[in-house]
């Protein structure tokens, strides 16, 4: 009777331990299953956090560490600050994946995946390739910052040598990143004279000046300062089809200082007061020609005619009166005699109105000593007049600001004066 009993508890014994192996085995590949669906569920979520990081282009979250790969290792070089779009390589995406591959700069630089997101393109500005590089070359020390806007953009462990784009104070502009960037002369180890290009710089620059410009088949316009859009169409074709170049004013103020080089194909294009500025913002912006009109800011509201071609500048708030000065000038134009107090006040409103600028047209051409003075107390940096104002029917390099010369165009003016001018210095 015992050994049945003994019989009976061990086969007991033998099926409870049976039975918890089944159910211990059960409960391991339950819990084997549960760790690698949560392995799978977590490297999901890992690939969709790259993959939403990842695209053709990123944009910086924070300031972020640049690396170069050696021998399957990243070093840290460098550092991309905030709000840097940056393209990178097309590549496949695994879990794995830890560092984009950044391409357009120097040498290959890889980035945190972390460190970004994905962004839309942005157009980075080329109109510098139109400039004439200097003869300076820069060689950094060992660390270069590089700046944009007056913002730091990358910081790099390296030397880097390059031929200078512009010079302006402590700035030296370099082309990197595809655009133009500028390194503080506190970075700068070495500046040397060397010839960069062979290209022809503009030694002078004319200045031509339109007033009226309006369409005959739905506008009238009787006076000689008033061009029909074809005549001013027609000049732009030959400009265009002989390749001239346009300056902004900030450029054209830079290459009177010396500050950079512009190709000797260039030309100043301005118009006057404003009558009619809608055609003319709207001509010179479909041909992508950049313009200045000078406006009396009494008359019009300055904004309402600014594109990405045609600026704005100061044909005074409420100076366009003729013989408030008899005797004085062609016109007797007010910025000659004047109290000072009427003209800074007037000078004062026109620049609110005009984006602070610092340019300015002399109505009917008048001007003389007191004149500038008013003008550069006010603020202005340049004074824009008629035919030879100082003697001479072009701008050149170093010359006075404030007595800039323009050839005014009539409106039987043909393509053939203009030829003319622009031989007067080609």
């Amino acid at each position: 009777m015992k050994n049945k009993k003994k019989i009976i508890i061990i086969g007991a014994i033998l099926i409870l331990t049976i039975i918890g192996a089944i159910f211990g085995c059960k409960f391991y590949k339950d819990e084997q299953k549960q760790q690698e669906e949560l392995k799978i569920e977590k490297e999901k979520k890992l690939l969709a956090e790259i993959n939403s990081s990842y695209s053709e282009f990123v944009i910086t979250k924070n300031e972020a560490k640049l690396y170069v790969k050696n021998k399957n290792k990243y070093n840290e070089v460098g550092t991309v600050y905030k709000d840097i779009v940056l393209g990178l390589e097309e590549q496949d995406i695994t879990v794995k994946t830890k560092y984009f591959k950044v391409l357009g700069l120097d040498q290959e630089y890889y980035i945190s995946y972390k460190d970004v997101i994905a962004t839309e393109p942005i157009e980075k500005g080329k109109r510098y390739l139109n400039y004439i590089l200097m003869d300076k070359t820069i060689t950094t020390k060992e660390t270069t910052n590089f700046y944009l806007d007056e913002q730091k953009k990358y910081s790099i462990k390296k030397s880097f040598t390059f031929p200078v784009y512009i010079i302006d104070g402590d700035k030296y502009y370099v082309e990197y990143d595809n655009q133009l960037m500028y390194i503080l002369k506190e970075d700068i180890e070495k500046i040397e004279d060397k010839k960069n290009s062979d290209q022809a710089k503009a030694k002078e620059i004319a200045t031509i000046l339109y007033h009226f410009v309006y369409d005959p088949a739905k506008e009238s316009c009787n006076e000689v300062i008033c061009h029909t859009v074809q005549q001013v169409q027609s000049h732009i074709d030959y400009l265009k089809q002989n390749s001239y170049f346009t300056p902004t004013m900030k450029e054209f103020e830079m290459w009177i200082d010396g500050k950079l080089n512009l190709p000797k194909k260039s030309i100043m294009i301005t118009l006057d007061d404003g009558s009619y500025g809608f055609n003319a913002a709207k001509i010179f912006t479909d041909n992508k020609m950049n313009a200045t009109l000078f406006v009396v800011s009494s008359w019009f509201n300055p904004k309402d005619f600014e594109t990405e071609y045609f600026e704005v500048h100061s044909h005074s708030f409420n100076l366009h009166n003729a013989y408030a000065c008899p005797g004085q000038g062609t016109f007797g134009g007010g910025i000659q005699c004047l109290p000072k107090e009427t003209l800074l006040k007037d000078l004062k409103e026109s620049r609110e109105r005009t984006n602070m600028t610092t340019v300015f047209a002399y109505p009917f051409y008048d001007f003389n000593e007191y004149s500038i003075q008013i003008l550069k107390e006010a603020g202005f940096t340049m004074g824009f007049g008629g035919y030879y104002e100082n003697g001479l029917p072009n701008m050149v390099v170093g010359g006075d600001k404030f007595r800039i010369p323009r050839f005014t165009f009539e409106g039987s003016t043909t393509t053939a004066y203009l030829k003319w001018i622009l031989s007067t210095y080609n």
